[in-house]
């Protein structure tokens, strides 16, 4: 995974966490995806009742962190602020994330209510992805992410960086074809 994002053309990364405070999340995973229809996961701390032997967090933060704070190793993400704050927390400064699509999705069309991955796909590329609440639950029943079992988490991680990689795929082309809105995106 590490050789295929250091040669690729661009990285879409995805922290799995357990809290939506930037500043108080745990890193429970990473999703990492340079071509459409593939991914990885990366379990790493897990701690359900029975959850598997997970490689050791430091290990796998000192293996990325070289790939991830390559300033020449262009990378996107979705809401990237989240992302750039929690691996901070680790120790991890991000360098080369050149590419958002909730802000692409808001520079192109200020004007929509939501600019969720979900709501993105749906609405772009015409697939709704896997919801959170199918993996963790909602209200009162509702799991950290810490709790979901790593198959589930696998499947529902590994999509999310898909498919922001897919949706860059597709802002890109909408940016190229509006000069003053993708010179907003990449100015701004």
């Amino acid at each position: 995974m590490l050789q295929a994002c250091e040669s690729a053309e661009l990285v879409c990364f995805d922290t799995e966490t357990d809290s939506l405070d930037s500043m108080q999340a745990n890193l429970i995973g990473m999703s990492f995806s340079v071509q459409e229809q593939h991914a990885w996961y990366i379990p790493l701390q897990h701690d359900y009742p029975g959850a598997p032997e997970q490689l050791p967090l430091h290990e796998v933060l000192a293996k990325l962190k070289p790939m991830l704070e390559n300033p020449r190793i262009k990378k996107c993400a979705q809401n990237g602020k989240y992302d750039l704050h929690v691996l901070n927390r680790y120790q991890i400064a991000v360098q080369g994330l050149t590419e958002d699509t909730m802000l692409a999705s808001f520079v192109l069309n200020a004007g929509r209510a939501r600019h969720d991955m979900d709501s993105m796909s749906e609405n772009y590329l015409g697939y709704k992805p896997m919801a959170y609440s199918e993996v963790a639950g909602k209200g009162a029943k509702q799991i950290s992410f810490s709790q979901v079992a790593i198959d589930d988490a696998t499947q529902y991680a590994a999509e999310d960086a898909d498919i922001t990689l897919r949706l860059h795929h597709y802002f890109a082309t909408q940016l190229q074809a509006t000069p003053s809105l993708e010179a907003l995106y990449r100015e701004m």
